[in-house]
């Protein structure tokens, strides 16, 4: 595996069979892995049915004839949020005033509802308290079974116990407009009546506990046609947050509901008690990819497919949390736009073989077994001693005390049901470790004399590139076979260290060739070298490799510190549209030309530039690596996105070998070492 390494010392063959043994356990968590993936592969379309309803008044659209056209065209779910007090008023089964308010109005007119008028006369209106009037039963039921959950029974009265109703509830207008009130019967049964799935957006009641909730899902009256609750609120909150969340579970966990996940890259914005409710029911999530209103009206109708399709594709999206457009699309009405939308959509998710309906989330499956996912973190111990040995820094202790603190890293963690952050750990160190070797692997090619044929070159440069890629990948399996738990596949935990992961092997490389005599450096002593005088060039080029070593971390990550440029964007729409999965540059424009350049170098151009060629490999080898470590991306989309990077690069890296090889041939002298 390393490089001109034939054969294993006797002193090292056990690292190297418990190596062999945790590849295959990682092997055959990948296999699982991919297997559940395609068998995860659901996904719902769903509509908000406020900012629907809004459009639809506003231009005048019939809603149930335009719910009918979505639905041919591909939507599968509406997402019906709870009544909060404020929206009290602006449909014709209810109205709300505060006491101050009733005795304001009473002064200026008589009022025409007579319990209220004959209140006022009996100077009988609190002024701290609220007035509801409604106008039918299925309205007046559900306020008397919500009510409850958010108020003190003593301070809920039933005015007039006929139409039209008129309750009073003790609490301050402002308030009460915060409050939800359940989902209107009239939604329910609209949503059932399209054959359409239910997403319930329920806000979270500090005091709501378990009864209260199984009370909401009964209320509903939904049964079997609810399939993902999602949670909303000014609060930001998830059901039963604070104290009460192991309440909440429950009720996913009896009823089998999906929690919907919503996808967010700024931390601020994650629903309060998101993980702790999704620790208690794993198997049970689904992401939820939705775009904001403001950016949405930016978008033309192929940038949102192309969006969507892209975290259904890529990001495991399982919820595609859709909004109405408000602009015309092709000449078409507002009405035909989107349903237009909707059809582009569920067209392209089919054309990628999604199936549609309710969401499948990924549930609990063999490869999270927590023996493979033992004998799979085997190997960080492993390779990180075979490294020892390769170098000549072998100690038997060393060896001892990598498997000892890496059995009982993982055995604390699973004995303290802290695991995942465990297994962070594990696969980190394993990611590091592999991407050294990779780079450790490719030593000889630092010695190797260029071939005089073009033909021949390329074919040893193309070996030296695979050799490295192949070692990288197994560093990448063993994080497969660590890290692919449901949790972080829904990416709810986190892969730690990902900026790590970028900027170690690098600096790792760097200091592998520079401070070890298998590169060919030739730097002699290695202190001497260090204390060497710095001229300005060298100064120059160390800052430059330092802005971009800071560039490449700022970049990093879904919400990156710095925008990419609109040709960057424009290049990457196109390899997506061309590829399918777009390979990353640092690793077709970088990594790769860089190891198929390497061997085809003379020894003193190799040596000129050699620091400059380990930097650059040793961050395509880390970025390979991390490729896999965002867990929500599917394996074999993983897998693509190398293998296209790699077809890429060696093109890229065969031209600027000619290139090379052309300019030697017209003005270098003959080759020398």
């Amino acid at each position: 595996m390393l490089g001109h390494v034939k054969f294993v010392p006797t002193r090292t063959r056990y690292a190297a069979f418990v190596l062999l043994v945790a590849l295959l356990a990682s092997l055959l968590v990948a296999a699982f892995r991919v297997r559940v993936e395609g068998q995860t592969r659901r996904v719902e379309i769903a509509m908000d049915y406020n900012d629907f309803l809004t459009l639809a008044h506003a231009y005048d659209y019939n809603p149930e004839a335009f719910l009918v056209e979505l639905r041919r065209a591909g939507l599968t779910s509406l997402a019906l949020a709870e009544e909060l007090g404020s929206a009290v008023g602006t449909s014709k089964s209810a109205y709300v005033t505060s006491g101050v308010g009733l005795l304001d109005a009473a002064r200026i007119s008589p009022l025409a509802d007579p319990t209220l008028a004959a209140l006022v006369r009996g100077n009988r209106i609190h002024p701290n308290a609220v007035y509801l009037l409604v106008y039918d039963r299925s309205t007046f039921k559900r306020f008397m079974q919500q009510l409850p959950l958010h108020f003190e029974r003593s301070g809920i009265r039933v005015l007039h116990a006929s139409l039209p109703y008129v309750i009073s509830v003790r609490t301050q207008i402002d308030y009460f407009n915060t409050v939800a009130l359940g989902i209107p019967h009239r939604e329910i049964a609209l949503t059932r009546k399209l054959g359409l799935f239910v997403i319930p957006r329920f806000q979270n009641d500090e005091r709501l506990r378990r009864p209260q909730m199984e009370q909401m899902i009964r209320d509903l009256h939904a049964g079997k046609w609810i399939s993902t609750i999602i949670f909303f609120g000014m609060r930001n909150q998830v059901l039963g947050y604070p104290d009460h969340i192991k309440g909440a579970a429950a009720v996913f966990k009896t009823h089998a509901f999906n929690y919907g996940e919503i996808e967010t890259y700024d931390p601020s914005q994650v629903q309060k008690g998101n993980v702790s409710l999704a620790r208690l029911i794993p198997g049970r999530i689904v992401r939820v990819q939705a775009i904001a209103k403001p950016e949405l009206d930016k978008l033309t109708i192929p940038e949102i497919v192309a969006r969507y399709e892209l975290g259904v594709r890529e990001r495991n999206i399982r919820v595609v949390y859709l909004r109405p457009i408000s602009h015309r699309y092709r000449g078409l009405s507002i009405e035909k736009s989107n349903v237009e939308m909707v059809r582009d959509i569920a067209t392209a998710l089919k054309s990628q073989g999604f199936k549609l309906g309710r969401a499948t989330p990924i549930p609990l499956y063999r490869g999270n077994n927590a023996i493979l996912v033992g004998l799979a973190a085997l190997a960080v111990p492993s390779i990180f001693v075979l490294l020892l040995d390769w170098y000549g820094w072998y100690r038997r202790r060393l060896a001892a005390a990598a498997y000892g603190l890496t059995l009982l890293l993982y055995l604390a963690g699973v004995a303290t049901h802290h695991d995942i952050i465990a297994r962070s750990l594990i696969a980190l160190a394993g990611a590091l470790l592999f991407a050294a070797a990779a780079f450790t692997a490719i030593g000889p090619a630092f010695y190797e004399e260029p071939a005089r044929g073009g033909g021949t070159q390329l074919l040893r440069s193309l070996r030296w590139t695979l050799v490295a890629t192949g070692v990288a990948m197994l560093g990448a399996l063993v994080v497969i076979g660590v890290m692919s738990s449901p949790l972080v596949m829904e990416e709810v935990e986190p892969f730690r260290g990902v900026k790590l992961l970028l900027a170690t092997p690098p600096l790792a490389a760097l200091l592998l060739y520079v401070l070890t005599d298998r590169f060919n450096a030739r730097v002699g002593d290695a202190k001497a070298a260090f204390a060497a005088p710095v001229r300005i060039y060298q100064l120059l080029v160390g800052i430059a490799v330092l802005a971009a070593g800071l560039f490449v971390l700022m970049r990093s990550g879904n919400q990156s510190e710095i925008a990419p440029s609109a040709i960057e964007l424009w290049l990457r729409a196109h390899l997506t549209e061309w590829l399918s999965v777009r390979p990353r540059f640092k690793e077709f424009l970088l990594g790769f030309p860089l190891l198929m350049l390497l061997p085809a170098l003379r020894g003193t151009h190799r040596r000129a530039v050699g620091i400059l060629f380990a930097l650059g490999i040793g961050v395509s080898l880390g970025d390979m690596i991390d490729t896999f470590s965002h867990l929500h991306t599917p394996v074999l989309v993983a897998v693509l996105r190398i293998f296209n990077g790699l077809v890429l690069g060696a093109i890229v890296g065969a031209i600027a070998i000619w290139i090379y090889r052309s300019i030697v041939r017209r003005y270098a002298p003959p080759a020398s070492s």
